[in-house]
């Protein structure tokens, strides 16, 4: 009888254990999407591209993509490349994405070192780069078609608001050293350069002597990326440098029409606009996993982002 009185309570016990010990899984968090961050400092080296997890698909927004990419590269680039970050962390909650500047060199030899996930560049790799850094299996994938432009303290052009290609080819090779000779204001010219592997330096010496890069004044301040060059133009009476179109907009410096072509929009994708470059996301061999869906994306639904026409980039597609 003492048997029988127990049973009822063996049975709810058993019950209550079967229930706990069920098949359920918890569902884990996503991960936070960390702050993109836009530096004018060197590269960043801190996620080497083998070190990236990834889930999920290939496309350009999933709930269930998860990893990090480390991107590096172009300054000029940094705009455009910051606000598709942006919208794909928001999109996609278990993706972190550290993005810098540092200079298209930079992007390039990072990427091909393995210390990043994704380099930009405004110039394609060079054949003795890809021998140099072991890259011959890069692949470089067109995200926007850019512009340049020559951009100048207020304080010593004066007036001038247009410059032909010859006027600026001899500002930066310092054949003219003061705004008078321009037009201008009696102000001595102060050159603001890029340091050399900027994609913005050859993108500049390629439109204006042929690809020389020794061309340029010696001895003028050297730059390492669009945002210090930006900075010690606004700074500097009589400085003049080149900048990315994005850069060029700032209110508070002077940029020039180039033989009577305003740099536009328009006039970038109408080819009217002399100086124009590519916008290159350069992986080490094939993209994939996150870095792929994030390319996917750049080249894919973005190309519509209103980023676009602000910024002054124009789509690929």
């Amino acid at each position: 009888m003492k048997a029988l009185r127990l049973f009822p309570v063996l049975l709810i016990l058993m019950l209550l254990v079967s229930a706990c010990g069920g098949d359920a899984t918890p569902t884990p968090q996503a991960a936070s999407p960390a702050a993109t961050t836009a530096t004018g400092g060197s590269a960043a080296t801190s996620a080497p591209a083998g070190d990236t997890p990834t889930t999920g698909s290939s496309g350009g927004s999933s709930s269930d993509l998860s990893g990090k990419l480390t991107i590096a590269g172009s300054s000029a680039m940094l705009p455009l490349i910051q606000q598709a970050a942006t919208n794909f962390q928001k999109a996609n909650k278990g993706v972190s994405i550290a993005l810098s500047a540092g200079g298209s060199g930079a992007g390039r030899s990072g990427v091909c070192k393995g210390d990043l996930n994704i380099g930009d560049s405004d110039v394609p790799l060079s054949d003795k780069e890809k021998s140099d850094l072991n890259c011959q299996s890069a692949v470089e994938t067109n995200v926007a078609h850019q512009a340049f432009v020559v951009s100048a303290n207020p304080q010593g052009p004066g007036k001038v608001t247009n410059l032909s290609k010859a006027q600026i080819q001899d500002i930066f090779s310092g054949k003219t050293t003061n705004w008078k000779d321009l037009g201008g204001d009696d102000q001595k010219i102060v050159v603001v350069n890029r340091t050399k592997g900027s994609g913005t330096r050859a993108t500049m010496a390629k439109y204006l002597y042929g690809g020389d890069d020794t061309k340029f004044v010696t001895g003028a301040s050297e730059e390492a990326n669009n945002e210090t060059a930006y900075q010690t133009t606004k700074q500097t009476p009589g400085a003049v440098t080149y900048l990315g179109l994005s850069y060029g907009q700032q209110s508070d410096i002077i940029t020039f029409s180039i033989d009577n072509v305003k740099p536009t929009t328009a006039t970038v994708k109408d080819g009217t606009w002399p100086i124009t470059g590519p916008a290159l996301m350069i992986t080490k061999g094939a993209p994939d996993g996150v870095a792929k869906s994030f390319i996917d994306y750049v080249t894919g639904p973005f190309q519509a982002d209103p980023a676009f026409n602000t910024l002054g980039f124009v789509p690929v597609k």
